[in-house]
């Protein structure tokens, strides 16, 4: 009897995705620095006619994105779920809040691995995205999965001298399907 085994994804039911709006801030991605998981955020650079490469737009490695939306926002709230009582704690700024959202009393607090972290929110996202041209959004895992395919194909996606590369062919195809409106 065969066992199907399935990968377990660390982190929330998000997913990182971004579009057409963005600009790979000129080769100086600002959602990449914010990334707290090492190569998620990759900066995706085009081929150019006369040789060479260009920043083109970023692309997310959906195997490694773990929808802590550090990308999207850089002052949120984290919401955590005690491991055996199930009571919710929000962290903001260093400081924990009970389900009410009063303050805990460092002394009452739970350890750090008592607590597992299950989603972030914000009050405010609209003064604390990070991204300046709104190319981010976030989507539960199995949608975001498929419209990134109209952003970015990881399998289409090649290596030279270390970066990612997107072929002129490959580029148009995305555009192409951006434009007919299939996001």
């Amino acid at each position: 009897m065969a066992v199907e085994t399935t990968k377990k994804r660390k982190g929330t039911a998000l997913l990182a995705v971004m579009n057409e709006n963005c600009t790979s801030c000129a080769g100086s991605p600002l959602c990449e620095v914010h990334c707290p998981v090492e190569g998620c955020i990759n900066l995706l650079y085009e081929e150019v006619p006369q040789g060479g490469l260009k920043p083109y737009r970023v692309w997310v490695d959906n195997d490694k994105c773990i929808g802590c939306q550090m990308c999207y926002s850089d002052d949120l709230t984290k919401i955590h779920q005690h491991k055996e009582t199930g009571e919710i704690y929000y962290e903001y700024d260093g400081r924990f809040y009970d389900s009410s959202k009063k303050p805990v009393d460092p002394a009452a607090m739970p350890k750090k691995f008592q607590l597992q972290l299950i989603g972030t929110e914000s009050e405010d996202r609209l003064d604390k995205k990070i991204c300046p041209w709104d190319a981010i959004r976030m989507y539960e895992y199995e949608e975001g999965l498929e419209v990134s395919k109209y952003f970015y194909n990881p399998e289409k996606i090649k290596k030279v001298q270390g970066l990612d590369v997107i072929d002129e062919e490959e580029k148009e195809r995305l555009e192409k399907a951006q434009a007919e409106g299939l996001t």
